[in-house]
């Protein structure tokens, strides 16, 4: 592409020499409209370099300040929590003997048996089963009226007592010669509106009665041995 000025020396050749003003003037006007169209040429750049950054921002929107919240924001470790349930004992002949005599409600763990109240052969008629470490039976018992508990039963060759309560009762004791307290161990609404008890102590040991008490420990009665 030809100069400005060379374009004028061309026309001076061929009509005669332009005037110098004119010549000056047209050379000014051409360094301005490369100026324009340099500056043109920028602001298209710049409003395609922002346009880029304008499509581009959506994808990654915030990386340092998404960053910056997962880190102040810590997950601490669950703590493990580990539960052990005590198995019920199952002694030698258990299964054959709740199977015999089906329990009437549920059967209690009251250490050292496992009692349940199941229906007699006789209509009415409730019996009373422990199977414990020497073994289990049944027996039938007449209810309970004006006592709050009875003794039913001693396993033999041991230290243990055991029978059933009214549910009033929350507390079975055994009193000693020389002034212990022996609790028994408690299992209530077992049967029909009624609780079993069994309490064992050292061979040898004098107990003298057993006090029967209600929640409050108010005594409701007493059971000499």
């Amino acid at each position: 592409m030809m100069d400005v000025k060379e374009v004028f020396d061309s026309l001076a050749r061929q009509e005669g020499p332009p005037s110098t003003a004119n010549v000056n003037r047209a050379m000014a006007a051409g360094r301005a409209l490369r100026r324009r169209r340099r500056a043109a040429v920028a602001a298209t750049s710049a409003v395609g370099v922002a346009a880029a950054v304008l499509v581009a921002w959506p994808v990654h929107p915030w990386p340092e300040r998404q960053n910056s919240v997962v880190a102040a924001v810590p997950t601490a470790p669950s703590p493990t929590v580990t539960i052990t349930v005590a198995p019920r004992p199952v002694y030698k002949g258990f299964a054959e003997l709740k199977k015999k005599y089906p329990p009437k409600g549920k059967i209690a763990s009251v250490p050292p048996l496992l009692m349940w109240v199941s229906d007699g052969p006789r209509k009415g008629e409730l019996f009373l089963c422990e199977s414990g470490p020497n073994g289990g039976s049944c027996s039938g018992f007449p209810p309970l009226t004006k006592e709050f508990a009875r003794i039913q039963g001693k396993l033999r060759g041991k230290a243990v007592w055991f029978g059933i309560a009214k549910d009033d009762v929350h507390g079975v004791t055994a009193v000693t010669k020389d002034g212990r307290r022996l609790p028994a161990n408690l299992a209530r609404d077992v049967g029909p509106g009624l609780g079993l008890w069994a309490i064992e102590y050292l061979s040898g040991t004098d107990v003298l009665r057993l006090v029967v008490s209600d929640a409050k420990g108010k005594t409701l009665q007493k059971i000499a041995v």
